[in-house]
């Protein structure tokens, strides 16, 4: 019978407990998002005043974009896949990378992850924010028009989404995310700044499907870096740099289980 490394079996329910915690923590933040619904008047005016805004600083590629991509089927097909299941697949599935190959980096991230989250929900509940296709005439929901994953019927969670969330994209954030967290773990790889063409491919994505305009992209961005910065700060304060759970006996992303 195959024996597990007496190191490997102390981390297995650490990283079990871990991944139910996160779980529930995202299942939670669905809830709560959902929950979270804004005037649709008082979103849809300040999406209009977004899109004017843009327009005069010339910034404004959500409508080219858009409809490059409307009148080409296939590439309605391949942008709303991407738009609707890599910001559910990727982020979780390099969460579970990054504790496996580098727990000494992996709660500071983590953290960042978390805070970045939650950070987006109250500027939602404060500031709801009405995306391209639901504000700007000329915009096309290509997701709802060809009814890619089911877009347009939704059903379940989906057809009680909040619809006024747009702003900061949580999609480009969580890509964002997704490249600090890889090039932050893997300092000397030499392809590791090639990462970043995930976010950057995303936040064209999320323009050209209609439910983003570029600014709720930048502010995704600076989100994550303000985010990114803070943990910086509490690091350089704390040497050890890693979160304690004393009602667990224990503290995860330390030595001891590595």
């Amino acid at each position: 019978m195959l024996e597990l490394p007496v190191r490997t079996r102390r981390r297995l329910p650490v990283l079990w407990l871990e991944v139910l915690i996160l779980a529930a923590g995202y299942s939670l933040y669905q809830v709560v998002q959902i929950l979270v619904v804004g005037s649709r008047r008082s979103a849809v005016d300040r999406a209009t005043w977004l899109w004017l805004t843009e327009q005069y600083l010339h910034v404004d590629p959500v409508i080219w974009l858009n409809h490059f991509v409307a009148q080409r089927y296939w590439l309605v097909v391949v942008t709303g896949l991407y738009y609707g299941i890599l910001h559910f697949a990727v982020t979780p599935l390099v969460l579970v990378w990054l504790r496996m190959r580098r727990p000494d980096s992996y709660a500071s991230v983590r953290n960042i992850l978390v805070g970045i989250s939650l950070a987006a929900l109250v500027v939602y509940w404060l500031l709801p924010l009405a995306p391209p296709r639901l504000s700007v005439p000329e915009a096309i929901d290509t997701m709802k028009v060809h009814d890619i994953l089911s877009a347009g019927n939704p059903v379940g969670m989906a057809a009680m989404a909040n619809q006024y969330a747009a702003m900061p994209s949580l999609h480009v954030a969580w890509a964002v995310w997704v490249a600090l967290a890889v090039v932050v773990a893997f300092p000397v790889a030499r392809l590791r700044h090639l990462v970043w063409a995930y976010p950057v491919v995303t936040t064209l994505i999320v323009m050209a499907t209609g439910h983003h305009f570029l600014a709720d992209a930048v502010a995704a961005a600076l989100l994550v870096w303000w985010a990114w910065a803070i943990s910086r700060a509490i690091g350089a304060r704390d040497p050890a740099g890693q979160p304690a759970y004393p009602a667990l006996g224990l503290q995860w992303g330390s030595a001891e289980f590595h």
